[in-house]
């Protein structure tokens, strides 16, 4: 976990935290995402809950270059029968049940400028949207958590 966070045009300084793996050495997915957890919890923001699960997906975007096949685009979700509204949840529905919405473009001038960025969602609990998000791009290993719909964002440093 990187010490800042962005929000909008401020950086925040974050509360840097001592890690007991030595700074070479590249910390587990699971271990940069408890370190990230313990600074939400310090800033009064969501946690992820489910960190095997955006450990898993950390990997794939970091192995492979593309998220884990349960995650759909929000345009394939609306081709398969959802109504693309946050108040309707995709597992209600055959072709969408288990899917999570992930590999949209995202347009969000406080991410690095260099590179195009694309959002999935965390912790979907029973098909429907939450506020948590991944941000990623596919030029680099540059991630980025936002607990609230990409308004503020926790960069998430390489992991394995």
């Amino acid at each position: 976990m990187k010490n800042t966070i962005k929000t909008g045009s401020f950086v925040l300084a974050m509360a840097l935290f001592s890690h007991s793996v030595a700074a070479a050495e590249m910390q587990t997915c699971e271990q940069e995402i408890n370190a990230v957890n313990a600074f939400l919890s310090h800033s009064g923001s969501p946690a992820i809950v489910n960190v095997a699960d955006f450990a898993t997906t950390l990997r794939t975007l970091n192995t492979t270059g593309r998220l884990p096949p349960k995650y759909i685009t929000s345009d394939e979700a609306r081709r398969l029968g959802w109504s693309g509204k946050d108040t309707d949840g995709l597992w209600g529905l055959t072709p969408t049940n288990g899917k999570w919405i992930g590999g949209d473009s995202l347009q969000n001038n406080t991410l690095p400028a260099n590179a195009a960025w694309y959002s999935a969602d965390v912790d979907v609990l029973k098909g429907f949207r939450g506020e948590k998000r991944l941000a990623y791009t596919l030029s680099g290993p540059q991630r980025f958590y936002s607990p609230d719909k990409n308004q503020h964002f926790v960069e998430i440093s390489p992991c394995r």
